[in-house]
């Protein structure tokens, strides 16, 4: 798969934000039983739901934003990932900043040569955000979390030996430096790159 192919492919068959939410919480409700994701479809929609209404977005975003224009972003997560129900509600809300620059939201597992693109350390990590010019060239890709959660997270997988542990603290990062930090990396990007 080319990104020309990666872009032409979001357009036709990747969710928007709201579709894509619309999904998590239908999936949530018809979870059975033997859903291995059950319990994170449930939390994930709830704090997908939280980000869209206590994310503002900062006057510094705001201005980056503005020069930006015919633009593509692609994310490419899924919807029992926490990391993803903690950025993706931001990553919407900055895209949706300028009217010319299209999100579309691609299923990790449903399209694995997009994701076979983005390795993080040659794992699937999500979520992944692209962005692409109006000639379908890659601006910038950031995931699979903001760099100052990178940091915490590769210090806590020394400290901890089951993984778990660390979610509730890298749960807790979010809630506090989330939506700056994003914004932070984010504004960097399309300053350097964008």
């Amino acid at each position: 798969m080319t990104k020309h192919q990666l872009v032409q492919m979001a357009l036709e068959q990747g969710l928007t934000f709201e579709a894509f939410l619309h999904r998590a919480e239908q999936r949530m409700h018809a979870q059975g039983p033997d859903d291995q994701f059950a319990s994170g479809r449930h939390l994930n929609w709830s704090r997908m739901a939280r980000h869209q209404k206590t994310y503002e977005p900062s006057e510094e975003m705001r201005i980056a934003m503005n020069s930006v224009a015919g633009q593509t972003w692609v994310v490419i997560t899924e919807d029992w990932c926490g990391d993803s129900a903690q950025i993706l509600p931001v990553i919407s809300a900055i895209a949706s900043l300028s009217e010319t620059v299209r999100l579309r939201i691609l299923d990790r597992d449903s399209y694995p040569k997009a994701m076979d693109l983005y390795l993080t350390n040659g794992t699937r990590s999500v979520p992944i955000v692209i962005a692409f010019n109006a000639d379908t060239n890659e601006l910038w890709h950031w995931g699979p979390r903001p760099e100052a959660a990178k940091t915490l997270v590769d210090e806590w997988k020394t400290r901890f030996e089951n993984k778990s542990d660390m979610y509730p603290l890298l749960h807790a990062w979010y809630a506090e430096h989330g939506h700056s930090e994003i914004e932070r990396d984010v504004v960097q990007l399309l300053h350097t790159k964008g």
